[in-house]
């Protein structure tokens, strides 16, 4: 019986063994056989261009920011990688001039250009002086931000950046830190070997050919402007706005201490890249729409109690009345009491700032805005102390920098930065664009880069904005329509429906105007219909009680 009982463990331990090779077998046969696919496709040149798409969205630095490129007349040239997916895509030459400078901006969509294309954004201004001013340099500006990134995607595109010789680069972010998290937590919370596991996979060629089968490939093509209602009901969008705390939804303070701490730490990353490849940084503050701009999330700080809850919200009522009967004086009086309960609710300080505006009391009216702006739970912007960062960092580091969010606010009047500037909350309209590039254009000139500043000539050649509008009517068309899109994620519906009719007065059969009207009175007759059937059902009898 011992015996036949070993024989029979043998037996089977012969079989599992012999299963376990077949297994192994196959999976080394099936690698094989990937791996001679591989080789026969990357030798016929089949699916060369795999750089067409970026399954990382730009957090992976296996696609590259610029890609080599020809231009009709044969010059050798880089042009913006296609995976970016930028409407402008822009270039430079692939071998440098002796005499050559070249600049580089990076940053996200209020340094791209938007409402505009690039070619009107700070970066192509910047470009008209610098040829204007330094006739004797072959001078390159290459607008290399992207809408939508934070420092985050920021860092590769940087990193490539470098191998190019960047005589200066010129940041202007910070807007998008708090977005990125939430929009892509599947990447930014991946497990770095997986992530780096799908890096190698992304690479072959059979990926790149995968994408392009019917019903697997991605569509990278271009399509016409479209607008999502549905992401008006999504928290996390990146313009949410809700009148009531939404567990999950803001910021906590300790993800508001990260989010700078983060900055900091890509801003010095790419600074410390640049200078070790010998190359010039210029850190530029960030402006945006404080004072016609309403915070996004405006909700207490921490709970207050039923007794306390009520107080304020009596005082602030109290206010508003006042406020709307013109009488701010008094309706100041009436917040403060609510300020005084819990002064950390950024609706609140919008409300102060505003009637301080009216009573013409402008810095007390400048210092609320700025508070109500740092105070906003669904950040719309970047908080102020990112300003700060980068002006310790430039201390630190020995960077140039230029102060434009100063500028923006000189410019405006009594100091107070809103729409005479920005377009809706954060992205600059041309005049603000202006600005900024002849900022940059005298930091670098009293910096003495890249020749001193007497050799540098006073030509001016950027056009007045009203010759711009004059010659490019579409632009205003594409402000008021971004501004639209802007009001209806932030639920400012009259803003949006103001917007809406300017566009509809000059081109009436405008498709993204009538677009965004019709959905909005799909939307206004859904939310008239939901709150008649809670009416009727609270009603004795109704359905609800």
């Amino acid at each position: 019986m011992r015996t036949g009982s070993l024989e029979q463990q043998r037996s089977r331990a012969v079989r599992a063994g012999q299963r376990l090779a077949l297994v192994a077998l196959g999976l080394v046969l099936g690698v094989a056989t990937v791996g001679v696919a591989e080789l026969v496709l990357r030798i016929a040149g089949v699916a060369s261009d795999r750089g067409r798409y970026d399954p990382f969205a730009g957090f992976s630095r296996s696609v590259p920011m610029f890609e080599p490129a020809q231009r009709a007349d044969g010059t050798s040239v880089f042009r913006t990688a296609r995976a970016r997916r930028v409407r402008s895509p822009q270039e430079f030459l692939a071998v440098k001039p002796a005499d050559g400078f070249r600049v580089f901006v990076v940053g996200e969509s209020s340094a791209a250009g938007v409402p505009y294309d690039v070619g009107h954004a700070f970066s192509a201004f910047l470009q008209q002086r610098l040829t204007a001013a330094l006739p004797q340099r072959h001078v390159e500006v290459v607008n290399a931000a992207v809408p939508g990134y934070g420092t985050r995607r920021m860092l590769p595109v940087v990193e490539d950046i470098v191998q190019h010789e960047p005589d200066l680069l010129v940041l202007y972010a910070g807007h998008n830190e708090f977005a990125e998290p939430r929009y892509y937590a599947h990447l930014v919370g991946m497990d770095p070997r997986l992530f780096r596991a799908w890096e190698a996979l992304a690479s072959t060629r059979l990926y790149a050919l995968a994408t392009r089968l019917p019903g697997i490939g991605v569509d990278i093509e271009p399509k016409p402007p479209h607008f999502d209602f549905e992401t008006l009901d999504n928290p996390l969008q990146m313009f949410a706005v809700r009148t009531q705390h939404l567990e999950g939804a803001y910021p906590t303070d300790r993800e508001r201490a990260w989010a700078e701490q983060h900055y900091r730490f890509n801003v010095e990353t790419m600074v410390d890249l640049v200078q070790g490849a010998g190359g010039r940084v210029m850190l530029v503050t960030i402006g945006q729409n404080l004072a016609d701009w309403a915070p996004g999330g405006a909700a207490h700080g921490t709970p207050l109690d039923a007794a306390r809850l009520a107080a304020w919200d009596d005082a602030v009522a109290e206010g508003d009345r006042r406020a709307a009967d013109d009488a701010c004086a008094s309706a100041l009086d009436a917040y403060r009491r609510a300020a005084a309960i819990d002064a950390t609710h950024a609706g609140l300080r919008y409300k102060i700032a505003g009637c301080l505006r009216r009573l013409e009391h402008w810095d007390e009216a400048r210092a609320e805005y700025l508070a109500a702006s740092d105070l906003d739970r669904m950040p719309h912007g970047a908080p102020s102390r990112f300003n700060e960062v980068l002006r310790e960092v430039a201390a630190e580091r020995g960077t140039l920098f230029v102060d434009a969010a100063a500028v923006l606010q000189q410019a405006s009047p009594h100091g107070l930065v809103g729409d005479d500037q920005f377009i809706d909350l954060v992205h600059p309209n041309l005049l603000a664009n202006e600005r900024i590039a002849a900022a940059i254009a005298d930091g670098m000139r009293a910096a003495g880069i890249p020749v001193p500043a007497a050799q540098w000539t006073d030509d001016d050649p950027v056009p007045p904005v009203e010759m711009l509008y004059a010659g490019e009517p579409g632009l205003r068309t594409q402000e008021r329509l971004v501004r639209a899109s802007a009001c209806l994620l932030a639920q400012r519906d009259d803003c949006a429906r103001q917007a809406i009719d300017a566009v509809l007065a000059s081109d009436p059969k405008n498709a993204l105007a009538l677009e965004l009207r019709s959905g909005m009175a799909r939307r206004g007759a859904a939310k008239r219909d939901g709150e008649a059937t809670a009416t009727r059902d609270a009603r004795p009898g109704g359905e609800g009680s």
